[in-house]
């Protein structure tokens, strides 16, 4: 029987001697080359100015928190749970998890405290940190939870309140009298020496869990640096584009709002939560310039819902996460016609995507809209995906793209 076509070869070189290296050590080797690039902007809200932040600054704050992870006893492997904020300490908060070898699972504020629970019971951390943001705007975690961390969990260390100042110093929060983190501020400009390979687990991140328990989704550095250079060859990325930080704390897709920039020395640029709302949302995307943005159809209607801003600067919409509708679609390019949308499919089951279709821009095709179905299609398979995933595992979620690619786009 013939193999379809759309299904990558599982027999093929996998490349591993192309790994490019972990993403924190190209992020750190970027810091190095732009040291004074603008890395992360806090914009402004009703209550906080506007806060720029450097590669140098995020790099030497990352190193400090990663020598004191590894000063309490982080081995490679070791998941570190981050309960979250959007925002620049989140960005430091990976990057010092990763440049000491551990796993990242994030944990967010505004889920019910049964949820958090679960996923901290799945995940079985080693360390917690805890963003101050992430207490001033939801509280401490819920009694609930953190009951069952200190009776169940084997926690080696908390960091209760991690917060970086707007002159680049990073707090941790007071433990037995002073900064948990002090000790380890003259190690900010010293990388640490921890290896890891191809096949180390960066990130954990979970099913829905609408059929029982979520289960754990772990990724792999090599799926890391592999899919993000083939990711901005594809879709014309650079580092010139400003990325936005709108998906899902606990979103897979946050990944990609991350990673990506640190990746090329692009520019992560968060929105405080108040605008991440029908009409503001696309003020901010056209007053901060944004050019990339990664998207769920549910946070893309509210960007284009009873918006009258036009943002023009926006280059490149990638979606994920569920239908993506041409209505939808129309609107955007509408708002945003210099936009391509790129719709991608499986990010959960690969930790980056098994498929991809992409729109034209109004500007490059005023009528391409024309020729899709109400439902847009999910494309065709990542020239990437057998680098990424183990190949059967994903046999099932392939089967499902060709189905539906053949259903939806070439019938």
């Amino acid at each position: 029987m013939q193999r379809n076509s759309l299904i990558p070869d599982p027999t093929c070189d996998l490349d591993w001697g192309g790994f490019r290296g972990a993403i924190h050590d190209i992020f750190a080797a970027n810091a190095r080359r732009v040291p004074d690039k603008e890395c992360v902007i806090e914009t402004q809200s009703s209550q906080r100015p506007e806060r720029i932040f450097t590669y140098r600054q995020i790099n030497q704050a990352s190193n400090q928190l990663a020598h004191h992870l590894l000063a309490h006893g982080c081995n490679v492997g070791d998941v570190v749970v981050i309960y979250a904020y959007r925002g620049v300490d989140l960005v430091v908060a990976y990057m010092g998890a990763l440049k000491a070898g551990a796993t990242v699972s994030v944990l967010d504020p505004q889920y019910p405290a049964e949820r958090q629970k679960v996923l901290l019971g799945v995940s079985q951390p080693q360390f917690l940190i805890c963003i101050q943001r992430a207490i001033d705007e939801f509280g401490h975690l819920p009694s609930l939870v953190s009951d069952y961390i200190n009776t169940d969990l084997d926690v080696k260390a908390t960091i209760p309140a991690l917060c970086l100042s707007s002159d680049g110093q990073l707090i941790g929060g007071t433990v037995e009298g002073q900064d948990c983190l002090a000790a380890q501020a003259p190690l900010r400009e010293h990388d640490p020496d921890v290896s890891v390979g191809p096949d180390s687990i960066p990130t954990l991140s979970y099913t829905s869990g609408t059929q029982g328990t979520p289960k754990g989704v772990q990724g792999r550095h090599y799926s890391l640096t592999y899919y993000t250079p083939w990711m901005a060859e594809r879709f014309g990325l650079s580092e010139t584009d400003r990325f936005t930080m709108l998906s899902g704390i606990a979103h897979d897709p946050i990944q990609r709002d991350i990673f990506t920039p640190l990746y090329l020395s692009a520019t992560i640029v968060c929105p405080p939560v108040e605008v991440i709302t029908y009409g503001l949302l696309a003020e901010w995307m056209n007053r901060h310039k944004a050019t990339v943005t990664h998207l769920t159809p549910a946070l893309g209607q509210i960007l284009i819902g009873g918006a009258t801003t036009s943002f023009p600067a926006l280059r490149r919409a990638f979606f994920v996460g569920d239908l993506l509708t041409k209505k939808d679609c129309r609107k955007l390019c509408d708002l945003a016609p210099n936009t391509r949308v790129i719709n991608l499919f499986g990010s959960t089951e690969s930790q980056r995507a098994v498929s991809f279709f992409e729109i034209p821009s109004k500007v490059e095709d005023p009528d391409f809209l024309d020729s899709l179905p109400d439902i847009i299609p999910v494309g065709q398979d990542c020239a990437t995906l057998v680098r990424l995933v183990n190949y059967s595992s994903v046999q099932p979620v392939l089967r499902k793209v060709t189905e539906e690619t053949t259903r939806e786009q070439w019938n």
